[in-house]
């Protein structure tokens, strides 16, 4: 097991596990009220132009 650790370790690619239980949270707005303020802000202030 120590190996496997050490081998991991040396590689430059991070590891990541994603949890399945997250799936319930896909296609669901979690804050609404936090969306609608990042929204209305957007909307008065407008995104950079890029040149």
């Amino acid at each position: 097991m120590t190996a496997d650790i050490k081998q991991l370790s040396e590689k430059k690619i991070p590891i990541v596990k994603i949890d399945k239980k997250l799936e319930q949270f896909k296609n669901k707005i979690l804050f609404p009220n936090k969306l609608e303020m990042a929204n209305r802000i957007l909307g008065n202030a407008g995104l950079p132009v890029l040149h």
